[in-house]
């Protein structure tokens, strides 16, 4: 019997310290990292915010290209060509880049006409009057004051999630050595049940009851172990670390300070100048601006060209073969000349320049500008009501955050007697029942008690930090 008992109990102690020795093949030296280290890594490393930031580059560059459409427009304008035109008849038409071009040729005649021409230039336009530039410059500043107000507020989204994650990790490492210490009392309750069974002075059932509780306890621990774990991954996400790399929490769970502010103060801190409805605003801004853009594509639109260029022309003969004939010639009659062959050629260039006005009336789209009024109107519609929406959600957060932390305060005097109690408790009720006059089922409560007012404990105080971080999200005040 002596022998069973010391084999149950070494399998239960190896049961109990294995978990806890046997770590999992180590990838690479944790992490350890403070609460204000991981903020400032994690702010620095942020993807959410590294989005945020290029989403802005986008919108300024947005602001660029509306503020072109004020600027004038320069271009180097060219042209040049080369043609060549046979023809036995004297007038030739529609000479590219001449025009008409008469030869006397006579009767038999034949010429070959090259050309070549170039032109360089410069033209300069530019809108003097366009109703829809202006609007469409507006649109962008007003989406590019947005953004900007996006990176304030994902600012804050990202410090909170850091230290969302921070205070989970912490809980985590606060309820390992509280189902530990589980054990350990667990493993004790075991052993004086097992002795008093061989005594004589106790129940199998005793015995059975205590290696459930202790296997309850291990089911915790290896939760808990897991529980550790996956807030760890979180937080070494938001920190954008390698995935071998493990993080530890240095900092202890402690309370922080209260938060110093009523409630209705707190409200009003949380909807004055606050990032999130300053982008629903500035969006819903720029859909006003989108609607007169779409208005003033109906306008009319003025627009000035200035122009300037030297041109060259080379006019080439290498074939001209022409004939005549003498008519009337006393005894002989008509009388035909030799044909004469010859060639020539002429080149110059010429200047020119001038001013051109524009002017652009719509008469009818198809109703473009309409449908496209209509939609913009739609989207400021749907921008006020996603405003209201978001301020009535902002307050709720508040609300939510603020009573949190009030009830948290009580949740930690309260748990704090608890856990002062129950550990009274339970050495009573382990005196009474090795004395053998209470069973075991009172030791097995008051173990239970002690362990859920330690871990009401630490969830007590993460409650009582996370609900103050959320006022701090949603306020802005740190």
């Amino acid at each position: 019997m002596l022998r069973r008992r010391l084999l149950v109990s070494l399998l239960m102690a190896a049961a109990s310290w294995l978990p806890a020795n046997a770590a999992p093949e180590r990838l690479s030296d944790p992490l350890g990292l403070s609460l204000d280290q991981a903020l400032a890594q994690g702010m620095e490393a942020s993807l959410m915010l590294q989005q945020s930031e290029a989403e802005k580059a986008t919108t300024a560059a947005g602001v660029g290209v509306s503020r072109s459409l004020f600027l004038p427009k320069l271009d180097v304008v060219g042209l040049g060509s080369w043609a060549q035109v046979g023809s036995s008849i004297g007038f030739i038409s529609n000479l590219p880049t001449i025009g008409d071009l008469d030869l006397d040729l006579g009767g038999d005649g034949y010429a070959v006409i090259q050309n070549t021409f170039g032109n360089i230039g410069l033209a300069l336009t530019y809108p003097l009057i366009d109703f829809e530039r202006g609007p469409l410059l507006s649109a962008a500043k007003a989406l590019d004051q947005a953004a900007a107000a996006r990176i304030a507020e994902q600012r804050r989204q990202s410090r909170f999630a850091i230290t969302n994650a921070y205070l989970n990790l912490q809980l985590s490492d606060s309820l390992i050595p509280v189902w530990q210490r589980s054990i350990a009392l667990s493993s004790e309750l075991l052993k004086d049940a097992e002795a008093l069974r061989d005594g004589g002075l106790g129940a199998r059932i005793d015995v059975f009851r205590a290696r459930a509780l202790l296997a309850t306890d291990q089911r915790g621990l290896s939760a808990a172990r897991s529980a550790r774990a996956i807030a760890a991954s979180a937080l070494a996400r938001l920190l954008n670390l390698p995935a071998d790399q493990r993080v530890e929490a240095t900092d202890p769970l402690l309370a922080e300070s209260p938060w110093p502010l009523e409630l209705q103060a707190s409200i009003e801190a949380a909807t004055r100048n606050r990032p999130a409805l300053e982008v629903i605003a500035q969006a819903q801004a720029a859909a006003e601006a989108k609607v007169r853009a779409a208005r003033g594509t109906m306008l009319p639109r003025v627009g000035l060209l200035l122009g300037g260029g030297i041109s060259g022309d080379n006019l080439n003969v290498p074939v001209l073969n022409s004939s005549g004939r003498v008519s009337n010639v006393p005894v002989a009659g008509d009388l035909e000349l030799p044909t004469l062959t010859s060639s020539g050629s002429a080149s110059g260039s010429f200047y020119d320049y001038g001013v051109l006005l524009t002017l652009r009336q719509p008469l009818f789209d198809g109703g473009l500008s309409a449908q496209s009024a209509a939609l913009a109107r739609s989207q400021v519609d749907q921008q006020r009501l996603l405003l209201e929406q978001r301020k009535q959600t902002i307050i709720q957060a508040v609300e939510t955050f603020w009573h949190t932390h009030r009830s948290a305060k009580a949740a930690m005097v309260s748990s704090r007697e608890a856990v002062i109690a129950t550990e009274e408790a339970v050495r009573d009720a382990q005196l009474r029942y090795r004395a053998g006059i209470a069973p075991v089922t009172e030791l097995l409560l008051a173990q239970r008690d002690l362990q859920a007012a330690r871990s009401a404990e630490a969830t007590a105080i993460q409650q009582w930090n996370l609900s103050r971080a959320g006022l701090e999200l949603e306020t802005g005040r740190l």
